[in-house]
């Protein structure tokens, strides 16, 4: 077995490694894949994040939720790892948390069980929907209280046929992950 710290650092190196135009293509290839499953359009709520510097961008889809006239809420750090989904609009203006995120100031707190869809983050997944985060059990703790879609986007290279990482009992599935691939020519 390989630990979680080792996997997940390699699957941060390799989102670390994308291009820009890689970048921008799988953020538009995710909006894609994401919208176009029934239980995105059937969502009225659907909890995503801002994205950080070597994760797959977020943007794109926080701002096509938005157009498509859905509650978007986006995550903030509470105390005892705990957290918490706020709305937000064009308006929201962030904060910057102590660990680096940005998070929206002045929206409403959610409730776990009012949201339809979750995009939750990760750098490593399974085909049967283990993950592995980056570390802090945030979302192990939360995914509990929703019983929302769980969606996760991540690029082929950090794809998993079955975990090479030890389970452990706190470890929260997602429900389905989507894997982004390119297979670029002459590059």
């Amino acid at each position: 077995m390989i630990t979680k710290q080792t996997v997940r650092q390699k699957a941060i190196d390799n989102l670390a490694a994308l291009s820009d135009e890689q970048s921008a293509y799988f953020m538009q290839e995710m909006v894609k894949k994401v919208t176009s499953l029934s239980a995105w359009q059937k969502a009225e709520t659907v909890a995503l994040t801002l994205s950080q510097a070597d994760e797959l961008p977020t943007d794109l889809l926080i701002q096509t939720a938005l157009l498509q006239n859905k509650t978007v809420v986006l995550p903030r750090v509470l105390p005892k790892k705990q957290m918490a989904f706020m709305t937000i609009n064009q308006d929201t203006h962030y904060e910057r948390h102590p660990f680096g995120m940005l998070e929206p100031v002045g929206g409403r707190v959610v409730n776990p069980k009012e949201i339809d869809f979750v995009l939750v983050p990760g750098v490593a997944f399974t085909d049967d929907g283990q993950r592995i985060g980056f570390g802090g059990g945030y979302y192990d703790r939360w995914l509990p209280q929703t019983t929302a879609k769980k969606v996760a986007a991540t690029i082929a290279v950090n794809m998993f046929v079955t975990p090479v990482w030890r389970i452990e009992v706190t470890d929260q599935k997602v429900d389905q992950v989507i894997v982004l691939d390119r297979k670029i020519e002459n590059e």
